[in-house]
């Protein structure tokens, strides 16, 4: 079986991909970091069965800032991706999507958001329209022990292991009482080649990854300051930001589909040996 994994050298791509080469899968990725994009580098005259979608430029408040340069490859892209997909005959669509697209529950508030909630509407169409089948996953927040710090975009996890790496103050952006739905990577992963394996069809719909709980960063703070000694520095609140996700993951877990690492359990381990 053959699978094409747009953004294979992302954060979650890259543990996809690997995931995917190790049960045997023949897997072909398109990345940026490769200088290939969506709209002129797919495949050409090969037989693919699954397109696992992931490539976007992901960050909040990058859109905010470039939201026509983000628009072009988070929603254009995909555009092309779901025709080439429909012409090639492809078995299942299954699309990174984000908890971005609720906002604060009024609906997207950035860029970013309302890019994803733009694809999540054209995936319903191709189904409904070419009967090609999709699915879209909303992403909670996203993290492992090992996610790569990205600069100034990191995540909060990413970035507060990064300082703590390197002996510098952790900032916390707010008042620390926004709450988040983290779920580790392999339950994204998981997810995602549940989707892909289920033997009925999805029909463009969508539904939320995350682990139906949520911490507050204040607790995460909590966590780090019991395995490490480290200063805090306090910004003002993110522009874009929500303050409270939490997943509704009763759609999945009916499916069969489950997290199995906790927000506790998980964040714990990202921290509680990196003591200085």
């Amino acid at each position: 079986m053959r699978v094409l994994i747009t953004g294979y050298k992302g954060f979650i791509g890259n543990v996809l991909y690997n995931k995917l080469k190790e049960l045997n899968y023949e897997v072909i990725g398109i990345d940026l970091k490769d200088g290939e994009d969506i709209i002129n580098c797919l495949p050409k005259n090969q037989t693919i069965d699954y397109v696992f979608h992931l490539a976007a430029l992901p960050r909040v408040e990058y859109s905010v800032l470039n939201p026509s340069y983000t628009f072009k490859h988070n929603v254009y892209a995909t555009s092309v991706l779901l025709e080439w997909c429909k012409n090639n005959n492809i078995k299942r669509f299954i699309f990174s999507s984000s908890s971005a697209i609720y906002g604060d529950g009024n609906g997207p508030k950035t860029p970013y958001a309302l890019h994803k909630y733009f694809s999540e509407k054209e995936c319903l169409l191709y189904s409904e329209l070419y009967g090609l089948d999709t699915v879209c996953l909303r992403y909670f927040n996203v993290y492992s022990e090992n996610q790569p710090f990205g600069g100034s975009y990191s995540t909060a996890i990413s970035a507060w292991m990064e300082m703590i790496k390197i002996n510098k103050s952790l900032r916390l952006d707010g008042d620390g009482e926004q709450t988040r739905d983290f779920i580790h990577v392999n339950d994204v992963i998981d997810a995602n080649i549940f989707c892909m394996l289920y033997d009925k069809p999805f029909n463009g719909k969508f539904f939320d990854v995350g682990t139906g709980n949520s911490i507050s960063l204040n607790d995460i703070k909590n966590i780090i300051d019991k395995y490490n000694k480290v200063e805090w520095c306090y910004n003002k609140e993110r522009i874009g930001d929500v303050k409270h996700t939490k997943a509704n993951i009763k759609e999945l877990l009916d499916l069969g589909w489950s997290p199995n690492i906790s927000i506790q359990d998980g964040i714990t381990t990202c921290f509680n040996k990196r003591s200085n």
